[in-house]
C-alpha cells in the first residue's frame, strides 16, 4: 500500500502529464532519448488546456524529424556545391528551429501556423530548384496530413489553412516548373534526390508509428496509474466516511450524555440549594449552567454539521412553500412578540431531488439570523427567487444590522462569530451548515449587505 501510495501521489501532484511516465522510464534512458524527449516537451508544461499540450508536442516531433531529415538534403548540396539549393534548405531548417524557439516560449498557435506555411513553401521552392524528377513535391501530399495531427478539429480555420495551402502549390507546380530549368540539378543527382526521398519518407513513416505506440503506452501508464489513484482514493473516502460516522456516534453518545449529566446536575443544585445560596454563588452556578447549556447546542450543531450528505433518504421533489410555511409557524411566538413579517414576494418553487430536511436547516437559518440580528421596530423577512436554465438562485433579505465586507470571506467558516455572545445568542455554525448543504446540492452561497441597513443572502440550488 506504502508503494502504491506513493506512484500514485507522484501522479497526482504533477503539473507536467506524462512526468510520471517519464519519470518510471528515465533509470532506462539514454542520453539520445533524453535529448528527444526534451525536445519534444518544449512548450507543452506552459499550456493551460491540456488537450493543447498533445499538438505542441506533435508540432515538435514533426519539427524535429523535418529538421533531421533537413540535415541530410544539406550534405548533398555542400557537397555538390549547390549554393541555391543549400540557402533553401537552410531556411527550411531554420524554419523548423524557429518552431521549436516559439514552442518553449509558450507561443503553440503561432508556431504550428509558421510551420505550415513555411514547410509548404520551402518544399514547394526546393523542389522546383532540384527538378521534377526528384519528386520533392510528393512532400506536399504528406503536408496534406499534417494539419490533421498538429490541430484540434475544433479550429477548423486552421485546418482548411494547412489544407488548402499546399493544394495551391501542387496546383502551381507544373506552371513554375519552367521558370526554374536552369536551376535543376544533373538528371542522375535528382534520381539519387528522389531515392534519398523515398528512404526518408519511409523512415518518417517508422518514426510516425513509433511515436504513435510511444504516446498510446504512455497514456496506457499514466491510465494504469490514475486507476490505482483512484481505487486508493476510493478506500480512502470509505475509510474516512467511516471515521466520520464513527465520530458523529461519539459525539451524539459519548460526548452529550456528560453535557446532560452536568446541566441536570446545576438544575438539581439550584432547585435545592438556591433560595439559599448568597448571590455571587448562584451567579457562578447559572454561569455554569448557561455553558453547560450551550456546549450542548454546540455538539448538536456540530454533529448536523457532520451528518450533511450521510444516510439521507433518497432524494424527493421538495415544495419550499411548505417549508417556509413550516418555519412561519414555529417562529409564530418570536414574529408576534417583535411585529415581525416573513415575506415571499412570489411563490417559491417545487425543486427536484432534494431532502426536505437540508432545505428546511437554509431557510430557518437564513430567516433566524435575519429575525436574530435586527433591530427595528418591525423586522422584515423578504423570500425571493430566479430561474435559470442549470440553477435556482433565491435569496433571504432582511432589514437588520447588516454585516461588514471585512467578514465576507469569514462568515461561512466554522464558529466564527461576529457580536459578542452576551449581545446575540448563538454558536457560529448556522452559516457554515447552510453553505455545506448548498455545496451539497451543487450551488453557491454569498451575501450582499449594507453595514446598518440590511443583508441579503443568495444561494443556488442546481436542477437535476
Amino acid at each position: 500500500m506504502a508503494k502504491l501510495y506513493d506512484s500514485t501521489a507522484e501522479l497526482a501532484f504533477t503539473n507536467k502529464p506524462g512526468e510520471y511516465a517519464q519519470k518510471v522510464e528515465s533509470n532506462e534512458m539514454n542520453p539520445l532519448k533524453s535529448v528527444y524527449l526534451g525536445l519534444l516537451n518544449l512548450g507543452a508544461d506552459t499550456v493551460q488546456q491540456k488537450n493543447q499540450k498533445k499538438y505542441t508536442r506533435i508540432t515538435n516531433f514533426v519539427a524535429v524529424i523535418t529538421f533531421l531529415g533537413t540535415l541530410v538534403y544539406l550534405s548533398f548540396s555542400i557537397f555538390w556545391d549547390k549554393w541555391y539549393w543549400l540557402y533553401t534548405l537552410l531556411s527550411l531548417s531554420v524554419t523548423c528551429l524557429g518552431v521549436l524557439f516559439l514552442n518553449s516560449f509558450g507561443k503553440t498557435t503561432a508556431a504550428r501556423v509558421i510551420y505550415i506555411l513555411g514547410f509548404n513553401w520551402l518544399i514547394f521552392l526546393n523542389t522546383l530548384i532540384v527538378g521534377p524528377s526528384a519528386m520533392g513535391n510528393n512532400y506536399l501530399f504528406v503536408a496534406l496530413i499534417i494539419p490533421f495531427l498538429i490541430f484540434d478539429m475544433k479550429q477548423v480555420g486552421l485546418i482548411m489553412l494547412g489544407i488548402v495551402t499546399p493544394l495551391i502549390l501542387l496546383y502551381s507546380f507544373e506552371y513554375a516548373v519552367p521558370f526554374f530549368n536552369s536551376y535543376n540539378l544533373e538528371p542522375a543527382q535528382q534520381q539519387l534526390v528522389q531515392k534519398v526521398g523515398i528512404v526518408l519518407q519511409c523512415i518518417f513513416l517508422l518514426l510516425s508509428v513509433y511515436q504513435f505506440v510511444f504516446y498510446n503506452r504512455r497514456t496506457e501508464k499514466q491510465l494504469e496509474n490514475s486507476n490505482s489513484q483512484m481505487q486508493f482514493q476510493t478506500s480512502e473516502l470509505r475509510r474516512s466516511n467511516s471515521d466520520l460516522e464513527q465520530f458523529a456516534y461519539i459525539i451524539s453518545h459519548d460526548l452529550k450524555a456528560p453535557v446532560r449529566n452536568i446541566s441536570s446536575f446545576m438544575n438539581l443544585l439550584v432547585n435545592k440549594y438556591g433560595p439559599t445560596m448568597n448571590p455571587e454563588a448562584r451567579e457562578f452556578v447559572d454561569y455554569s449552567h448557561a455553558g453547560a447549556k450551550r456546549l450542548e447546542r454546540l455538539i448538536d450543531d456540530v454533529l448536523a454539521y457532520c451528518r450533511i450528505g450521510t444516510n439521507l433518504p433518497k432524494p424527493i421533489p421538495v415544495n419550499l412553500n411548505d417549508v417556509v410555511s413550516t418555519i412561519r409557524f414555529e417562529l409564530r411566538d418570536k414574529l408576534s412578540s417583535s411585529n415581525a413579517q416573513i415575506n415571499i414576494n412570489k411563490e417559491l418553487p417545487v425543486v427536484n431531488n432534494v431532502h426536505s430536511s437540508l432545505m428546511y436547516h437554509v431557510f430557518q437559518n437564513l430567516i433566524s439570523n435575519g429575525l436574530k440580528f435586527n433591530k427595528k421596530e418591525t423586522p422584515e423577512i423578504n423570500i425571493n427567487w430566479t430561474n435559470s436554465l442549470n440553477y435556482y438562485t433565491f435569496s433571504v433579505s432582511d432589514n437588520g444590522i447588516g454585516i461588514s465586507k471585512e467578514y465576507s470571506t469569514t462568515i461561512f467558516q466554522m464558529f466564527k462569530r461576529l457580536h459578542n455572545e452576551h449581545d446575540y445568542d448563538g454558536t457560529g455554525i448556522g452559516l457554515a451548515i447552510c453553505k455545506k448543504i448548498v455545496e451539497y446540492y451543487h450551488g453557491e452561497v454569498w451575501f450582499e449587505s449594507l453595514d446598518g441597513e440590511g443583508t441579503t443572502f443568495h444561494f443556488t440550488i442546481r436542477k437535476f
